[in-house]
Order: C-alpha cells, then sequence, then structure tokens
C-alpha cells in the first residue's frame, strides 16, 4: 500500500504532511508513506505501479478540526472541499488517471477536517488517523 500525504508548507495545507510524519513513528507493514508538495498532474507518478494508494489531503468543511474522515471518488468528483491551493488538484488528478487507464485497482481518500483557521498549523487527531488507515488495511 502506498499512502500519500499530499499538501505545502503553508498554513492548514500541512494536514497531509503531518499525518505522514506521524505514520511514519507507527511502523506499519507493507506501506510505503511517501510526502508531496502540491504534486498537481505529477500524482500519476505516483500512482503507477500501486495496487493500492490512500491519498491524504487537507480538507475544508464543517468536520471538527483535526478529524479524518474517509471520502467516496464520488463525492470527491462532486466538492471542491479538499484545499487545493494545488490549482490541478487531488479530484481532477485522479480523474486524468482514470481517463488515461492508470488508475489503481483500489484508491482511498482520507480527509483532514482543518476548521476555519487555514493560516494556522493544522490539527490532527492521530487515533481517528490510525483507526482510518487500519479500516483500509483490513477492511474491518
Amino acid at each position: 500500500m502506498r499512502v500519500i500525504g499530499v499538501g505545502s508548507p503553508f498554513g492548514a495545507d500541512r494536514a497531509g504532511w503531518l499525518a505522514i510524519e506521524h505514520l511514519q513513528g507507527c511502523q506499519l507493514e507493507d506501506c510505503e508513506l511517501v510526502k508531496l508538495d502540491r504534486p498537481g498532474s505529477g500524482l500519476l507518478n505516483y500512482l503507477r505501479d500501486a495496487d493500492q494508494v490512500v491519498l491524504i489531503d487537507a480538507l475544508k468543511s464543517a468536520g471538527r478540526a483535526g478529524e479524518v474522515s474517509q471520502i467516496s471518488r464520488e463525492a470527491l468528483a462532486q466538492c471542491h472541499e479538499l484545499t487545493s491551493s494545488h490549482g490541478f488538484g487531488v479530484s481532477e488528478a485522479l480523474a486524468l488517471a482514470d481517463q488515461l487507464g492508470e488508475l489503481p485497482p483500489q484508491v482511498s481518500l482520507l480527509g483532514i477536517h482543518v476548521g476555519d483557521d487555514q493560516n494556522g498549523p493544522p490539527s490532527l487527531d492521530v487515533v481517528s488517523l490510525e483507526q482510518q488507515l487500519q479500516i483500509l488495511l483490513t477492511g474491518k
């Protein structure tokens, strides 16, 4: 499984990176952890040759700040809540990969609710992150 934290070094957009930094200390088996800085269409390079990919990004929503939620690809295509300061965001990259036939068999999206403060450092509910990732790893 490849787990990709998408973000940038600025404000709440660091949420995906914070998740990867936390997971690096969890000694997960069979997981490749990657931090990407606003990858745009370059995300496709990290989707190739993977059977299962989990993408983690900041999520602007009414949820509790720091909480981690799974987002369906269908919901992602219909909303713009992921904090895409990246211009060409996760949703667009997944749509392009799908059109090119380069989408991995299993792609999951985890959004970290960042609350109202987009400029400050994001909070991260590590228990919520670990629970969501465990569900994706084991199916339970």
